[in-house]
C-alpha cells in the first residue's frame, strides 16, 4: 500500500524550506481551480513562517519522506463544535505530492496517519476543505470515503 522507502513524520527544524516550497506548491496548485487562492506577493516568507509554525506543532502535520527529500505532507487544524457529539473535527486544509510521487499511494498513507494520530488524541471525525472546482481532491476524498458534510460560499467585498 505505502511507497517503499516512504518514511511518514512529523517535520523537523532541518525540514523548513522543503515544506515551505511544498506548502507554496499546494496553493499554486489550487490557485489554477480558482482565482482566489491568488499569491499574497510575499507569499515564500508567508510559506516560511508557516512551516516554522507546523514544524512548533501547531496542528497535525504530517510529512512523507523519501530519503531526505520530503515527497509531500498534509496539514489539519483542530476545529471545536462544542453542542455537537463528535466536538472536536480534524480538518484537513493541506495535502500536496509532488506530481513525480504521484499514484504510488503517498497522499494515502499522509491521510493515514493523520487519521491515526487525530483518532489518539480522541478526535473521531476528519473533513476536508478544497476548492470547490479542485475535482482531484474531491475524487481523492471520495474515494477514501468521504462525503459532502458542509458548503462555504465565497464573496468578494
Amino acid at each position: 500500500m505505502y511507497e517503499a522507502g516512504i518514511v511518514y513524520r512529523k517535520p523537523l527544524e532541518g525540514d523548513r524550506e522543503q515544506l515551505a516550497n511544498l506548502i507554496l506548491r499546494f496553493y499554486r496548485f489550487n490557485e489554477e481551480f480558482d482565482p482566489a487562492w491568488a499569491l499574497a506577493g510575499d507569499a515564500d516568507n508567508r510559506a516560511l513562517s508557516l512551516a516554522d509554525r507546523y514544524i512548533a506543532g501547531e496542528g497535525y502535520t504530517i510529512v512523507a519522506d523519501h530519503e531526505g527529500e520530503l515527497t509531500g505532507f498534509i496539514h489539519a487544524y483542530v476545529q471545536e463544535y462544542p453542542l455537537l457529539e463528535n466536538s472536536k473535527q480534524a480538518v484537513i486544509v493541506e495535502l500536496y505530492v509532488k506530481p513525480q510521487y504521484r499514484g504510488r499511494g503517498i497522499a494515502t498513507g499522509l491521510l493515514e496517519k493523520l487519521m491515526e494520530a487525530v483518532s489518539s488524541d480522541g478526535i473521531s471525525v476528519v473533513t476536508a476543505m478544497f476548492p470547490t472546482a479542485n475535482f482531484v481532491a474531491e475524487r481523492f476524498y471520495s474515494k477514501r470515503k468521504f462525503r459532502r458534510y458542509l458548503q462555504i460560499y465565497l464573496r468578494e467585498v
